[in-house]
């Protein structure tokens, strides 16, 4: 594809960013004098101000041009974007040649390359399709483009793999969540893609259940609930042509740089945990697993029990400092809105009717983040206030 546009250089761009940091879009925008390519300059501003986190090794590469923020929405952070080739490469052999069906910001076209995978990407857009070409450029990286739908498209040369991030937003520009109404729609392409190659990648949205996926996609090989700093972020789904009676399902937690924090395997067949009372500590765990119907694997692991099927909080005598999220050592337990908080707390919500904030303004607490009340249930009908410390971080 011939690059057409042409786009700020990277001098522009950092004198552009450092003339006006600090300065907010809507004052930059009244104003009467404004340089050549305005707005993508102001797209970087606004990259750098808001998103420096998400895409910081991109950002420090001279010349890489953003595309607007409305096209980021749905962007993988380069830390998800960096684990995302580690984890193909544990399949594929470096230098296999990967089909980015879904090119959009391109932030996962440079995970896949970073890996040393050769990367022929579809996108419509023809604008962010010549943000493509303009970035591998400025990478030094080969980049087949074409600014075309997946569903018009067959390549030429045959491709070891697919890369597929379907578009999450509506005609209307709503969100949604079900393969069904993504674009393109997975569940419809999923022959065509796998004529094209043994081994597809699909990035779903977090909010969909494991379970339901087994259910929408044939022969999946195995699927991974990510998130970074505990933030769940996105489910993965790997898909081939051979059948797998007992798909692999993993909880994966990054650190910023994309290396992983932890990898829990989650067991779909573990029996659900015994109830108890609360204990001298407690578990709560990290939101991949529990997105990943993974409290009955932890429960199994570390030999805990569950205060109710409504609180996915664990509990034990036993102090388990690898536990996969947050532990509480219990300093109490108080009937609902009673006992002495002089020091206020941090107020976690695990099943009960209650939210944190009306918890919080109806009994005047302050923020305390050494101090934690855990409003929960336990038993057949117990309700209760526990008073708690972290422990670890």
């Amino acid at each position: 594809m011939a690059l057409s546009p042409t786009f700020p250089s990277a001098s522009e761009v950092e004198a552009f960013c450092a003339e006006n940091a600090g300065k907010e879009p809507l004052q930059l925008r009244l104003k009467k004098s404004k340089p050549p390519q305005f707005e993508t300059l102001l797209n970087q501003l606004e990259v750098r101000s808001q998103m420096s986190e998400r895409f910081g090794p991109l950002i420090e590469c001279l010349g890489y041009v953003f595309p607007p923020k409305s096209k980021l929405s749905q962007a993988s952070s380069c830390a998800t974007a960096l684990w995302r080739g580690r984890e193909l490469g544990l399949t594929l052999t470096k230098g296999s040649r990967v089909w980015d069906v879904t090119g959009g910001s391109g932030v996962d076209t440079w995970g896949l390359e970073m890996a040393g995978f050769h990367t022929l990407v579809t996108e419509p857009d023809r604008g962010l399709a010549a943000l493509h070409v303009h970035n591998a450029r400025i990478l030094g990286i080969e980049r087949e483009v074409h600014g075309v739908a997946s569903e018009q498209f067959t390549p030429e040369v045959p491709v070891d793999a697919l890369y597929v991030d379907p578009s999450r937003l509506d005609t209307d520009g709503k969100r949604v969540y079900h393969p069904k109404d993504c674009f393109p729609n997975p569940l419809v392409e999923l022959p065509r893609w796998l004529e094209q190659a043994e081994n597809v990648w699909i990035k779903l949205s977090p909010m969909v259940d494991p379970d339901e996926v087994l259910h929408w996609f044939p022969n999946v090989q195995a699927v991974y609930l990510l998130s970074v700093h505990r933030e769940m972020k996105e489910v993965l789904v790997h898909v081939t042509r051979q059948p797998n009676l007992a798909p692999g399902r993993s909880a994966i937690d990054l650190y910023p740089d994309g290396t992983e924090r932890y990898r829990f395997a989650i067991d779909p067949q573990a029996q659900k945990p015994t109830l108890d009372h609360p204990r001298t500590y407690l578990y709560d765990a990290d939101a991949a697993l529990v997105a990943g119907r993974g409290i009955p694997t932890l429960a199994e692991t570390f030999a805990m029990q569950q205060l109710h099927p409504d609180s996915r909080l664990l509990t034990s005598h036993v102090l388990h400092t690898d536990f996969p999220g947050r532990v509480f050592q219990v300093d109490g337990i108080h009937a609902p809105f009673k006992g002495d908080w002089p020091n206020g707390a941090s107020v976690v919500v695990r099943g009960y009717p209650d939210k944190a904030d009306s918890i919080r303004s109806q009994m005047k607490l302050k923020e305390n983040a050494e101090h934690y009340l855990l409003a929960t249930v336990w038993g057949e009908t117990e309700r209760g206030f526990i008073a708690a410390r972290r422990v670890g971080a």
